[in-house]
């Protein structure tokens, strides 16, 4: 395990390098995972391997109060994990422009970096970020109150206690402790909107990915039409829960978004078989049946 003091933070992360050959142009890929029922493991075997495989520099790490990184009691803000995202480059060295790839909350994370540090973002992947002009943190918070809810209900203890597996047990318990312990839910109402006028401005490309029946894809529109180099893909049937339903496109996908951006996108089809989905990330990644009811938070 890898550890760096990032922002006066200890953050876990876990650096793949290119397994086809070392190269100074070799994109260097930063992988920034959702909020509260996710870590570092949700892209390290999805697709940071694969992208690895493939040539890329990739890194991946756990926010902060996330996985194995610190979880300070507060510390939460939007600005903070930005902050966290800068400090992390720095202690590792990385002095050229990064491809970040974020899901969720990671997304939008993601998108505000690319906005405030534009000179060291060479491209961004956007997995369902939340994105809204007006009212973002008011948002963000009610989904993650909503949350905390739902895994203090009497049914989901029961199902912590005897009906969940060891990691999704583990993860689970580590989310709770997140949500009551810290300020990250106070935190996320000083999340400010997105300036259209600042997205207008962006001059880095934007790949932004979402799922037809995702709950947000009433956000993708907006995305799409203020920032100027915005390629937008719409993936049919799939929810906000694309990452793990669509891994196989999505691997495929970002090997065109990153070595041969030229070419049109390559076509979708649709992934009946799921195979691909490893059990130890899908199981840390999914929250229980019960957490599920209802309107899917926009924060993962």
């Amino acid at each position: 395990m890898a550890e760096v003091i990032a922002n006066g933070v200890r953050l876990h992360v876990q650096r793949l390098e290119s397994r086809a050959g070392a190269s100074a142009d070799s994109p260097i890929v930063v992988m920034v995972h959702g909020m509260v029922m996710d870590n570092i493991s949700s892209f390290y075997f999805s697709l940071g391997t694969n992208l690895a495989d493939a040539g890329c520099d990739v890194i991946c790490y756990d926010l902060r109060g996330h996985g194995r990184s610190e979880r300070t009691r507060g510390g939460y803000r939007l600005v903070d994990s930005m902050a966290d995202l800068a400090g992390l480059l720095d202690a590792l060295g990385v002095d050229r422009p990064v491809h970040v790839i974020g899901n969720s909350y990671g997304a939008t994370l993601a998108l505000a970096f690319g906005l405030e540090f534009t000179a060291r973002v060479a491209s961004l992947t956007l997995i369902e970020p939340p994105f809204l002009i007006e009212g973002l943190g008011k948002e963000m918070a009610r989904s993650l109150s909503q949350i905390l809810v739902a895994m203090n209900d009497d049914e989901v203890e029961q199902w912590l206690a005897n009906g969940a597996g060891r990691a999704a047990g583990r993860t689970a318990r580590a989310a709770q402790r997140l949500l009551a312990e810290t300020t990250i839910a106070t935190d996320m109402l000083a999340t400010p909107p997105f300036s259209a006028e600042a997205l207008a401005a962006l001059r880095v490309p934007v790949l932004a990915v979402y799922g037809e029946n995702s709950d947000i894809i009433g956000q993708a529109a907006g995305l799409a039409a203020l920032v100027p180099d915005c390629s937008l893909i719409v993936l049919e049937h799939h929810t906000h829960m694309v990452l793990r339903e669509a891994t196989a496109y999505l691997r495929t996908l970002l090997k065109w978004w990153l070595f041969d951006r030229r070419t049109p996108p390559p076509p979708y089809v649709r992934e009946d078989d799921r195979s691909f989905a490893t059990p130890d990330w899908v199981t840390q990644m999914v929250p229980p049946p019960d957490l599920n009811a209802g309107r899917r938070p926009a924060v993962g």
